[in-house]
């Protein structure tokens, strides 16, 4: 990738966001699990440091981050980080976090933006599903204007609300991870692009940031993120899967409907449960314990709401079942497998009961 001239300045001021996203709720900032699980070795391995007495001292056990859809509080995420800042003693530490982003750092978002179309899909799910990921910090898209100077510029934005001095890292993470996963994605031998910190160059040496972000970034700025051409917009991605990419943006929409409607014990199974269906079928103390709960409790619990955990498991998968089949390249196996069935007789036997016909018969309806 080739990064615009940084004495050329960018200038997008005036234009408006195509997207943005509502201000974080403080209470429910957090990262999720799997992503601070694949960045563990990348800092192991740069500092020689053993991480788990950092992240247990910081109240994040083994079996949370086991857990890949588990959200760890904002206040166990910065005390993570700054046990790991005193450590190593490196103001390079987000770039180190950045550069080990990779699909699974976010699950169903992670691989809904690999196999997109081009940078434009790839953003609009970005900010669609993002707080997937976690509620550390919110993503905005300005597009270019019509008229704008200069008028062929966009900008991607990220905004942490948080004041803290592990935030600058926080925020060098994300723009890293950003050019390492989804720039590095588009089919262009160099996109050109310019990075925008809000905070000043750190005392790390500056070939650090280039390693990551190219020659020209531009700190002290009014903004964080990246500007780039829009013409990067419709580039084809390297990994675009047409089929993948719908099935990873159902399953994106339906958990995202969940974590929006996460309004009582109810939902909040549904959403542990959807999450487990691909390793088989969900076990009632895994689900209980996820919740804090034991299974005779969470069993009486949603008893009293008028359902059975075999009613919620039945449930979600007849729901993640019609999205699935939607998308007719989804081979029937893997939306068998997806949805936790060890046979793709069981899933046909199971979806005729809900639906009265079979899943081919569905398809081909539909």
């Amino acid at each position: 990738m080739r990064p615009t001239d940084s004495n050329n300045s960018v200038s997008v001021e005036g234009q408006v966001s195509a997207f943005v996203l509502a201000p974080i709720d403080v209470s429910a900032a957090s990262l999720s699990a799997a992503y601070l699980s694949s960045i563990l070795p990348a800092i192991s391995s740069a500092y020689d440091l053993d991480v788990w007495p950092l992240l247990s001292q910081s109240g994040i056990s083994k079996e949370q981050l086991a857990q890949s859809d588990y959200l760890i509080p904002l206040s166990q995420v910065g005390a993570f980080f700054l046990s790991v800042l005193q450590e190593c003693q490196d103001e390079g530490l987000g770039l180190v976090v950045g550069s080990a982003v990779q699909a699974k750092s976010y699950q169903v978002l992670g691989y809904a933006i690999m196999s997109s179309q081009n940078l434009g899909e790839a953003i609009d799910r970005l900010i669609r599903y993002e707080k997937l990921v976690g509620q550390l910090g919110s993503t905005e898209f300005v597009p270019a204007e019509e008229g704008g100077i200069p008028a062929d510029i966009c900008k991607l934005v990220w905004q942490c609300p948080f004041d803290a001095m592990w935030v600058r890292f926080l925020k060098e993470a994300a723009i890293a991870g950003w050019i390492t996963y989804s720039l590095s994605q588009v089919q262009v031998e160099s996109a050109i692009f310019t990075v925008y910190f809000d905070h000043a160059a750190s005392s790390i040496p500056f070939e650090r940031y280039q390693k990551v972000f190219g020659d020209h970034i531009v700190f002290d700025s009014d903004w964080c993120g990246v500007a780039f051409d829009k013409t990067l917009l419709t580039l084809p991605f390297t990994q675009a899967d047409p089929g993948l990419n719908a099935m990873m943006d159902r399953q994106a929409a339906v958990l995202l409907e969940m974590f929006d409607s996460k309004l009582n014990l109810v939902n909040s199974a549904r959403e542990q449960v959807a999450s487990r269906l691909p390793s088989g079928d969900p076990i009632l103390d895994d689900v209980a314990e996820a919740l804090s709960l034991t299974a005779r409790v969470l069993q009486n619990r949603l008893k009293e709401s008028g359902t059975t955990f075999k009613e919620v498991v039945d449930d979600v998968r007849k729901q993640l079942s019609l999205s699935y089949l939607g998308e007719k390249d989804v081979p029937l196996i893997d939306v068998a497998f997806l949805l936790g069935f060890s046979e793709q007789s069981s899933f046909s036997r199971a979806f005729k009961r809900w639906m009265g016909k079979s899943p081919m018969e569905y398809r081909k309806r539909l």
